[in-house]
């Protein structure tokens, strides 16, 4: 449905008269994967409206998504198995928490942050075979932007957050740490460090 979607735009604005075949393919790509991603958001977003979650929901999301912004990640192979992850996981964790009054305490988030802050200066970001960061000066870039997007984000749930928010965000951070380890990569049984398989430029 995406793709047709995306096609139906890009011809109505007659995208292909102003482009060669290969940057049409990339903006394709590009809007592709960004409807995919607004129309799993309100799924998940409507889901957890549904069930009184929607601040619980945006506040975990929000520490995932500035993470992996710079991070990236593991992808799901289809459209269906993404939007059951994000659902089951942005949705059923901040219930789960709601349901059991769940919050971390201090020495935990502190253990939990230093193991996130480890993962982030080891694995990212991390790369998938479809977008392989074949720069060496862009996975420094990355990495250097995500390991400041994880220390502003644990500051805050160490110094301004309440106990449940500060539960949320780090929450969240895990879930992207898990989305970079190499050992979710192997379960899955899809290639890591995919920019090994080209040459490597500035």
């Amino acid at each position: 449905m995406t793709h047709n979607f995306t096609i139906f735009i890009l011809d109505k604005l007659r995208a292909q008269n102003f482009m060669t075949e290969e940057e049409f393919e990339n903006v394709q790509y590009s809007l592709e994967i960004l409807l995919s991603n607004i129309f799993k958001s309100i799924q998940v977003y409507l889901i957890s409206f549904l069930l009184g979650l929607l601040f619980e929901t945006f506040i975990m999301n929000l520490a995932y998504v500035l993470l992996r912004w710079h991070a990236n990640g593991w992808h799901a192979k289809s459209s269906l198995n993404c939007s059951i992850f994000g659902i089951v996981t942005f949705v059923g964790i901040p219930l789960i928490f709601q349901k059991t009054n769940f919050i971390f305490p201090t020495f935990w988030i502190l253990v939990l942050s230093l193991i996130i802050l480890w993962c982030v200066f080891r694995y990212a970001p991390a790369d998938t075979e479809k977008n392989p960061l074949v720069s060496v000066s862009e996975r420094k870039r990355k990495k250097t932007l995500a390991l400041i997007s994880a220390i502003s984000i644990i500051c805050i749930s160490l110094f301004f957050a309440d106990s449940q928010i500060s539960t949320l965000l780090i929450t969240g951070l895990l879930v992207e740490i898990i989305m970079i380890h190499p050992l979710l990569y192997k379960i899955n049984k899809r290639s890591y460090k995919n920019y090994e398989n080209y040459q490597n430029q500035p």
